[in-house]
């Protein structure tokens, strides 16, 4: 059975265009940020770089963060869908997509990345830390935040639904631009 747990169904002005989130009971307990909540603050070394904060890499209307790791089979088709999206600049304006990998070191993460063409900034979350703030369990976990940093839709697997969702999203956020 699936509910929308209100924690993660709380209104916004535009929270009727967006896909609602649909969690079941144990799903909703693996979260610990919904729709409403702003993403905590994270800094960690980016890919090949120094240490970085979320919040400078975000973008002007909205910001896709992408929580994965390299041998999840769900993951890499996120990495590479949004690489596409990217790479085919089917992206709104203003719309920035940081990768986040998790528990995995920086040569396992360039694999992947290099793998699927992802030239969007990623973060290095060896430890787990910062996914610890989002949650508990699987990944991918894909957040849709505002450009106030807001989070406006998520999920927490990567699907044919998800890729659906997150395209009415991002059209929510930057509408009449591209994002196919």
């Amino acid at each position: 059975m699936l509910i929308v747990s209100p924690v993660f169904a709380q209104e916004a002005p535009e929270a009727a265009k967006f896909p609602p989130v649909l969690l079941s009971a144990e799903h909703a307990k693996l979260c610990r940020v919904g729709v409403g909540d702003v993403l905590p603050p994270i800094e960690l070394p980016q890919l090949g770089g120094e240490a970085t904060a979320l919040s400078s890499l975000q973008g002007q209307r909205a910001t896709v963060v992408l929580f994965w790791t390299p041998d999840r089979w769900m993951s890499q088709a996120a990495l590479s869908d949004l690489a596409v999206l990217l790479g085919g600049k089917n992206l709104p304006a203003g719309v920035a997509v940081v990768g986040i990998a998790v528990g995995q070191p920086a040569g396992a993460v360039q694999a992947e990345v290099n793998k699927a063409g992802a030239a969007f900034p990623q973060l290095l979350d060896q430890q787990g830390e910062a996914f610890g703030l989002v949650g508990r369990a699987f990944s991918p976990r894909i957040y849709v935040l505002d450009a106030r940093g807001r989070i406006v839709w998520f999920d927490i697997e990567y699907s044919e639904a998800t890729r659906r969702e997150l395209r009415q999203s991002l059209s929510v956020l930057a509408p009449g631009e591209p994002a196919s």
